[in-house]
């Protein structure tokens, strides 16, 4: 019995070697399942943040108690939530490259990045003198690099396409992937101090480990496979690990303000 969706057909610019065919019902369709996967993770991250971390915990926000990382993983899941929205609309009318729709969905995407980006770069700053400062400079850098990124994009739409775009996907999931890994590396070193009321030091570490490989695995599916099903919802995956790593990290001594501490970064 033939089937509409098909979960292992590949999927490329390529129409000689894969099987999803450039213009075909049955590209499309494929390509609007795989998106809904991808914004179906990012409905419930955001319904998380927003509903249990903002209006029933009362936890995101700016000062004394709050997680200053979580609204900003809040405001990048909802952008990506709207790149999704405007791929799948692109597929829904079999125009996957519709200029209007695909340089939209590109810039919302892009500022989804940079959020979750943002987000987890308080880590490097942890024993900084200026911490607040140099995170603020790198906010700045990867808000301009990432809008940098689109306007290359639309100015190369006729001839690349999605091109100028795939490697900050990729990027950008190596980059949390690598900030996680220097979280571990710095708990194990002991130049991070885990507050205790928060979780210990061994959940912490085995926590930084499960994300580690989760990303790694979505990094693998989205480089290797070529499959639709397995490429858009994986990356999804890289949203949700930032979200679950920011539940933490937001509430260290040197992310956020929490029970009086001196010199916060954030707050």
């Amino acid at each position: 019995m033939a089937t509409y969706i098909g979960l292992f057909e590949t999927a490329s610019d390529d129409d000689v070697s894969y099987d999803l065919k450039l213009g075909s019902d049955r590209r499309a369709i494929n390509f609007m399942a795989s998106h809904f996967g991808f914004f179906m993770i990012n409905a419930l991250n955001v319904s998380y943040l927003l509903f249990i971390e903002g209006y029933a915990l009362r936890n995101i926000g700016r000062g004394a108690g709050k997680n200053f990382l979580h609204l900003l993983c809040l405001i990048g899941c909802f952008f990506q939530m709207c790149s999704c929205i405007t791929s799948m609309t692109r597929y829904n009318m079999n125009d996957e490259f519709s200029s209007f729709w695909a340089n939209g969905g590109t810039i919302f995407s892009n500022m989804g990045f940079a959020f979750c980006n943002i987000s987890v770069s308080v880590v490097w700053f942890a024993n900084s003198d200026n911490r607040k400062r140099n995170w603020l400079m790198t906010a700045i850098f990867f808000i301009v690099a990432h809008n940098v990124n689109s306007v290359a994009l639309y100015k190369s739409w006729d001839d690349k396409h999605f091109v100028p775009f795939r490697p900050v996907v990729a990027a950008s999931a190596v980059y949390q992937t690598i900030a996680i890994g220097f979280t571990l590396y710095s708990i194990n070193k002991g130049s991070i101090s885990v507050k205790p009321s928060v979780a210990s030091k061994d959940q912490f570490a085995r926590l930084c480990q499960v994300l580690i490989a989760i990303n790694i695995l979505a990094l693998a599916c989205t480089g290797l496979l070529h499959m639709p099903m397995f490429t858009y919802p994986e990356t999804g995956w890289i949203y949700v690990t930032c979200v679950v790593f920011c539940k933490l990290l937001g509430q260290m001594d040197f992310a956020a303000l929490i029970g009086g501490e001196t010199s916060p970064l954030l707050g």
